[in-house]
């Protein structure tokens, strides 16, 4: 496992969600307050669409297409159609980055 740089903690303010690409995942960077990130796969587990760039509401992204919601810190489908959870990353702010933990 190792760190990966993601985005400049300012690229994303709080309370929204950013799209970015980390080698060949595609992951969302969720800031749900001004220390708080949390880093999710960017798919939604019902159809497989990207969910992207986005504000995050009561700690939720809700993928566009159908409405799923999904808990930004565990994953966890909060609203269906989605079946099940979506993965979430180990994250952190090192010297005013973003970081996720990825398998080599």
């Amino acid at each position: 496992m190792a760190w990966t740089r993601l985005i400049a903690l300012d690229e994303v303010p709080v309370g929204t969600a950013r799209a970015v690409r980390a080698g060949p995942d595609d992951l969302l960077v969720c800031r749900t307050g001004a220390d708080a990130v949390h880093v999710l796969e960017d798919v939604c587990s019902h159809d497989d669409a990207p969910i992207g760039d986005q504000e995050i509401a009561d700690g939720m992204v809700t993928c566009p297409r159908h409405g799923a919601r999904f808990d930004c810190a565990t994953g966890d489908v909060r609203r269906s159609p989605a079946p099940v959870g979506i993965e979430v990353f180990p994250s952190r702010i090192e010297a005013g980055w973003i970081e996720v933990e990825l398998e080599d």
